[in-house]
């Protein structure tokens, strides 16, 4: 499936249904330009920015003066570029020649509704900002609603173990059922809380591993209290051990601590990214 791009191409045969009829369901940006014309060919690639960035708040329509003219004479164009918002049919707003996003962006704000509320996606942006407290308002918010929701309790459950400890996020886990989608991840977020069982005092377990690198145990430990202690990295290397040294110890222990870690990142993060290719590398 296509990823919807929000730009059509206008022509007088079918302005009236492409710019007039359409900017009564949604507004209209529309791009008078010219191949001839160099800021054309600055200003048309930040609308498209611009329209992708919006996702169908606003539909870019761009019209080729030089093909049509009449197009171009009905809205009394004299130079190009020229932007018109179309909105119920009717100018509404505009400018001439290039403009740099912010000005744009402003016109575009003028007119056009902002997005609607997504908790989870709010979420999200939160924890990127690092703002977990805001983060837990906007699950909290999603699950006033839908609270056997899977994801919003698993990110719950990831703040509560970091902000409050494992019992506070084994209590979100404990929402999610089997049959919930979200249910496999469950799983494997209590594995990265069994961490504290295994954490011991962080000195003493690399001066074990130093002593004796063979040893998956001591490896195993290093990383359940690298895990703990947020020290994600370091926790990887020290997993990647356990698996590159005993891939049977405790019933391939490393290999599930990682993907319990990679869980609780995500999938975007480099630090997982780069671990994940380390780990398919020992397994195949």
């Amino acid at each position: 499936m296509e990823t919807p791009t929000y730009v059509t191409n206008a022509t007088q045969e079918n302005f009236q249904q492409a710019v007039v009829q359409r900017s009564t369901q949604v507004p209209v940006l529309l791009d008078c330009w010219s191949p001839q014309c160099e800021p054309c060919k600055t200003l048309t690639p930040i609308l498209e920015s611009l329209a992708a960035e919006y996702a169908g708040r606003f539909e870019l329509v761009k019209v080729n003066v030089d093909e049509h003219r009449q197009v171009a004479m009905a809205l009394g164009v004299r130079s190009v570029p020229t932007v018109y918002m179309i909105k119920g049919g009717q100018p509404v707003d505009g400018f001439a020649g290039a403009q740099p996003v912010e000005v744009i962006r402003q016109l575009l704000d003028r007119h056009v509704a902002p997005p609607a509320y997504n908790p989870l996606e709010a979420a999200k942006e939160a924890l990127a900002e690092g703002d977990a407290a805001q983060a837990a308002a906007h699950y909290r918010s999603h699950l006033d609603d839908q609270p056997e929701d899977g994801e919003a309790l698993l990110g719950m459950a990831r703040i509560s173990l970091t902000e409050a400890g494992p019992e506070a996020a084994e209590a979100w886990l404990d929402q999610i059922k089997e049959e919930n989608p979200a249910y496999i991840q469950a799983t494997r977020l209590r594995g990265v809380i069994a961490f504290h069982g295994d954490a011991g005092d962080i000195e003493v377990l690399r001066a074990n591993v130093d002593a004796d690198p063979k040893n998956a145990e001591a490896w195993y430990q290093l990383g359940a209290t690298l895990a703990v202690a947020s020290t994600f990295n370091e926790a990887f290397t020290a997993f990647l051990e356990v698996v590159k040294l005993d891939r049977e110890f405790r019933e391939d222990a490393g290999r599930k601590a990682l993907l319990s870690l990679f869980d609780l990142l995500g999938s975007d993060d480099e630090a997982v990214i780069s671990a994940r290719r380390q780990l398919a590398c020992l397994l195949f």
